[in-house]
C-alpha cells in the first residue's frame, strides 16, 4: 500500500500481518533480531512492537532505503545521525551494531542513497 503524503513522494507501508497493523517504512527506526521473535522500533513511541518474524523476510519487504548492518539489525538509512567502525547512532539515541565486515559496504551503500536524494539526518 502507498500513501502520498503532501510532499507528492510516494511512501511504503510494512504490513504486519499477526497484529493486523500497517506501518508507514519511514516512521521505523530500526528492526533488532531476538532469537524467533523481531522488534520493531518505530519514531516516537514509547515501546517496540514485537512480532513473530525472520529478518529475511522483512528485509526482503523493505525498501531501498533500510539496510541490514549486522545479522541482528536492519537499519532505516533516513534515520542514521553518524556513524563509526563499529555502530550507527539513530535519531532516537540508539545505537545499533554494524558487523565488520559489513562496514565498507554500508559506507558504499549510505552514500549511495545520500547521493540518490535521500536524507541525512546529522
Amino acid at each position: 500500500m502507498t500513501v502520498n503524503d503532501n510532499k507528492n513522494e510516494t511512501r511504503r507501508g510494512l504490513f504486519i500481518k499477526t497484529k493486523k497493523l500497517m506501518l508507514d517504512q519511514a516512521d521505523i527506526l530500526y528492526i533488532e533480531s531476538r532469537a524467533k521473535k523481531v522488534e520493531i522500533h518505530i519514531a516516537g513511541a514509547p515501546e517496540s512492537i514485537e512480532i513473530y518474524a525472520t529478518m529475511e523476510e522483512l528485509d526482503g519487504q523493505l525498501g531501498e532505503g533500510f539496510y541490514r548492518c549486522h545479522r541482528a539489525y536492519i537499519v532505516n538509512m533516513a534515520h542514521i545521525t553518524e556513524y563509526g567502525k563499529d555502530s550507527l547512532t539513530l535519531t532516537n539515541g540508539d545505537k545499533v551494531y554494524v558487523a565488520k565486515k559489513k562496514y565498507s559496504e554500508f559506507v558504499k551503500a549510505y552514500k549511495s542513497y545520500l547521493q540518490n536524494g535521500g536524507v541525512s539526518s546529522v
